[in-house]
């Protein structure tokens, strides 16, 4: 076993200096030889036991146009003990751009529907109107576009809206080590999915009872699941600015919260890519929150309209201005806007506990995860990144006065 030390690191950015006074020595296992019964974490443990020439021949082929699925047996581990054995479980490769990187996304499904109430699986805190009790689907996620610098950032967002107790449905994550057939493959975030597995769990709800529909890349509008006359009504009314149509369709304390949030933070990959909305049986649509892994990255002194009315279009932004264009709901937008600005819930110093909290978890196996795949190409990068992604928050925070 070897031992990296650390010593008073010093990190510049643009605007400050911030000393690391301290001595840091880790203890690094050797990802070659560790395995699920011998890796030293406090973390949940993940071991997946797959035909491995299936799982290799689905994880070096992927195609996002294909999809190939394969059967296998879900294991998890805390602190040695066995919590869940020999789930089976179908697997697949998640992601597009993500996808592209040496440790891939998988999405992993029950065969029958797990009874989380006893909080195994993933044990986190939820906003009260939602449930993580019975889970049908989940992934083991990469952290996206966040892999190669510090694999928080969806993971910390996610949980500052939470903290928050905005009115907006999102995912629910843990982080985890996993390993495949007892060989180490990385760090990654057990995450609820955004999909209608993901989401008629969390009202407990029957599946076909969900309409959701998504927008990919470049704005383009995809209807997935249910009542597609429903969806198409929705696209009808927003093309023809049809403002009372919209008010009764569209719950507007959730449109409200995502919105804000989203602007608030700067999400640049939104909101022509990364949005899904549904509805449950006859109600309103809402909208749910997911990969939050490119905010804060560019335009940090944005004008929160400019992320909403992003250049190209897409349904979300045209729902946004027929409303905003009403008064009423001009007002509503404006006033929430401010509450929540000034609540300090989006405060940096939040923020950084909770970068702080979720870079405490996964500290002392980063060296593993670097030494397997060199991204970051150092563990003092990791560091910096960290700090950059604390202060490009804080930028973002305070240049909306």
């Amino acid at each position: 076993m070897k031992k990296i030390v650390f010593l008073a690191l010093i990190i510049f950015t643009i605007n400050s200096c911030t000393s690391i006074d301290e001595t840091i020595t880790i203890d690094v296992q050797d990802y070659s030889t560790t395995t699920h019964t011998t890796i030293n974490t406090d973390l949940k443990v993940v071991n997946l036991v797959v035909d491995q020439d299936e799982f290799n021949e689905m994880y070096d082929n992927y195609n996002e146009f294909e999809e190939v699925e394969i059967e296998g047996f879900f294991n998890l581990y805390k602190n040695g003990e066995l919590l869940i054995e020999d789930e089976v479980v179908e697997l697949e490769i998640k992601g597009k751009v993500s996808a592209q990187f040496d440790l891939k996304s998988l999405g992993v499904k029950f065969d029958d529907t797990y009874n989380n109430t006893d909080r195994v699986l993933i044990d986190v805190e939820t906003l009260p109107f939602h449930s993580i009790d019975k889970i049908k689907a989940f992934r083991l996620r990469n952290s996206g576009n966040d892999f190669e610098d510090t694999m928080l950032k969806d993971i910390s967002y996610t949980k500052l809206a939470i903290d928050a107790g905005l009115d907006i449905d999102l995912t629910y994550a843990e982080q985890t080590v996993v390993f495949v057939n007892g060989s180490y493959l990385g760090i990654m975030n057990l995450r609820t999915e955004a999909n209608r597995n993901g989401i008629y769990r969390l009202y407990k709800e029957d599946k076909d009872d969900i309409t959701l529909a998504k927008i990919n890349h470049g704005g383009t509008l995809e209807k997935k699941n249910g009542d597609f006359d429903k969806i198409d009504r929705l696209i009808t009314a927003i093309d023809t600015n049809d403002l009372d149509f919209l008010l009764q369709e569209i719950d507007l304390n959730n449109f409200i919260d995502y919105m804000v949030f989203q602007s608030m933070i700067g999400n640049s990959d939104w909101p022509e890519n990364n949005v899904r909305f549904f509805a449950i049986k006859e109600g309103p649509f809402r909208f749910i929150m997911f990969d939050l892994d490119k905010v804060a990255i560019k335009d940090l002194d944005a004008d929160p309209l400019d992320f909403i009315n992003n250049p190209v279009k897409n349904p979300v932004t045209d729902l946004f201005n027929v409303l905003y264009a009403d008064s009423e709901f001009k007002n509503n937008f404006n006033s929430r806007f401010d509450e929540i600005k000034n609540s300090g819930a989006l405060s940096p110093e939040k923020f950084n506990a909770i970068v702080s909290y979720y870079k405490s978890n996964i500290e002392l196996q980063m060296p593993m995860h670097i030494e397997k795949y060199n991204n970051p190409s150092s563990f003092t990068d990791w560091y910096l990144n960290l700090e950059k992604l604390k202060n490009d928050f804080s930028t973002r925070i305070k240049n909306l006065d």
